[in-house]
């Protein structure tokens, strides 16, 4: 049976280095950096995201659901009234889309790298 666990969370910025400073200095997190845009966080008890690329940012907070099938998801989605909003597509640690679900919510699902 396919998992599907809310595990990730990603904030827009219009300053990855800017929020990477404050979210340090404030709580502690740690970042792992994938370019001048993008940065993971870690330590901060849920893996999250810093997304400074307005190209490719949500205008507000993603969470993040991970899953070991995202053709599943495609097929879970639609079938339940979401519409795919971001199709399926690679990223560095593996493959995800977006989706809003009928009430408006924009959300991400995404199957990790192997």
């Amino acid at each position: 049976m396919t998992q599907y666990l809310i595990d990730y969370f990603e904030l827009p910025t219009t300053g990855t280095a800017t929020s990477r400073e404050f979210f340090g200095k404030a709580f502690g997190w740690g970042f792992k950096e994938y370019g001048p845009t993008y940065s993971e966080i870690t330590e901060a008890g849920v893996l999250g995201g810093l997304n400074g690329d307005s190209a490719e940012q949500s205008k507000a907070p993603v969470i993040g659901i991970r899953t070991d099938d995202i053709e599943a998801a495609v097929a879970a989605i639609t079938a339940a009234g979401g519409v795919i909003t971001v199709p399926v597509n690679a990223y560095p640690g593996g493959r995800r889309l977006f989706f809003r679900e009928p009430g408006g919510s924009e959300l991400m699902v995404y199957e990790p790298a192997e």
